[in-house]
């Protein structure tokens, strides 16, 4: 219920989905701050009080949670801008720098107290429990389940990778603050003062929080392979059309969550006018970007009608291929029959790790002892993006 009235009340849904998105990730990073500063000021006032560092510890985790949803805010705000003369694919990807830079802060963090919570075991220190302590602890792990599951929703609906962090440090916030709340138990039934102890272990979880999140961040800006599905998605999109014979060397480049390329070959039946066959590949373009948003450049690979020849030769060469055991797809096949030329690409697995040079002279042979003065022109390993 609280959800819906948020989005209702501060997202303002407009036309463009950019800048919707962008309203969606600033409302949700103001909810975090304001739950977040909240948690902070009073978990740090009574862990003062009641002098227990695994309190303090868990009220500074909550701090550096407020640092994240300031830098997702400016994220977000940045990732928004258009695209300019000096940044022509957009700002998308700065919302994954802001994500690298909370990374690092909440790595510090992490750090810091685990040397302060290393310290409070060599010197422990009595710690004064009472009701209220526990309220608070109780009132920061129902506060920290609801923002997990109001992140994770946004998330899901903005494709944020930003909140889909924020979600899981929440989650883990949850399980940090039950550790403090054991620790308390702890000590009112035995006197064991495990404070301290508890303390690491929050630190712990920020600390492998951190890591977890630089590594993510890193791994997007570096470039990762598509979100599941998508790749899929765009092969059903695609050869959905008409006139297109084949699909294959997809690869998408990511420029933000909202800001995606791709290219892509297709194979058109090479009796189409280059007039037609531009048609075709122009409103795939066309559709593809207002239906899923991706900028598409697409390559065409004239599909010849196979000839009784063409069919021969093509099928004793994939013979000849299965003597090495793996699997290499033939693709773009074509033969020009009037200069004895064979013309196709030639993929293998990743795994491959024969001689290119070798197997092509193979091929060759094999093709003038079949078929005298055919050759071979093209042949390649398989790209990454298929």
């Amino acid at each position: 219920m609280l959800e819906k009235w948020l989005i209702r009340r501060f997202v303002k849904i407009e036309k463009e989905s950019v800048k919707t998105r962008e309203n969606y990730g600033i409302m949700s990073s103001f909810v975090g701050i304001f739950c977040n500063v909240a948690l902070f000021a009073v978990k740090l006032v009574v862990g003062i009080l009641s002098s227990s560092i695994s309190l303090i510890a868990d009220s500074v985790n909550n701090l550096s949670d407020v640092g994240t949803n300031i830098v997702t805010l400016v994220g977000f705000r940045m990732s928004g801008k258009p695209a300019d003369k000096e940044h022509p694919f957009g700002h998308g990807r700065t919302e994954y720098l802001s994500a690298l830079g909370v990374s690092f802060v909440i790595l510090l963090l992490g750090y810091e107290l685990m040397k302060t919570s290393i310290q409070r075991i060599l010197d422990p220190v009595v710690v004064d429990i009472g009701l209220v302590s526990a309220g608070v602890i109780l009132l920061t792990i129902l506060v920290k389940i609801w923002l997990a599951r109001f992140y994770g929703n946004i998330a899901k609906k903005i494709d944020s990778q930003a909140l889909s962090a924020a979600a899981v440090d929440s989650r883990n916030d949850v399980l940090a603050t039950g550790l403090v709340l054991v620790a308390f138990g702890v000590a009112r039934l035995t006197g064991l003062m495990i404070d301290g102890y508890a303390g690491m272990i929050v630190a712990a979880f920020i600390v492998y929080n951190g890591i977890q999140f630089i590594r993510e961040s890193m791994n997007t800006l570096i470039g990762v392979q598509p979100e599941d599905g998508l790749l899929e998605r765009i092969h059903e999109y695609i050869l959905g059309f008409d006139g297109i014979m084949s699909l294959h060397d997809v690869i998408v480049h990511d420029y933000g969550p909202v800001s995606k390329m791709a290219s892509a070959h297709v194979g058109i039946s090479a009796e189409y006018s280059l007039i037609v066959a531009h048609e075709i590949v122009d409103r795939i373009e066309r559709d593809i970007l207002e239906d899923m948003g991706i900028s598409l450049v697409i390559h065409i690979d004239p599909i010849e009608r196979e000839t009784n020849a063409g069919t021969k030769i093509k099928d004793d060469i994939e013979k000849y291929l299965k003597k090495y055991g793996q699997d290499v797809t033939i693709r773009d096949f074509r033969i020009i029959e009037e200069e004895n030329v064979v013309l196709f690409d030639l993929f293998f697995p990743e795994t491959f790790d024969g001689d290119l040079g070798h197997m092509r002279t193979s091929i060759n042979l094999f093709l003038q002892s079949k078929y005298p003065y055919y050759f071979l022109l093209n042949l390649r390993k398989e790209k990454l993006y298929l």
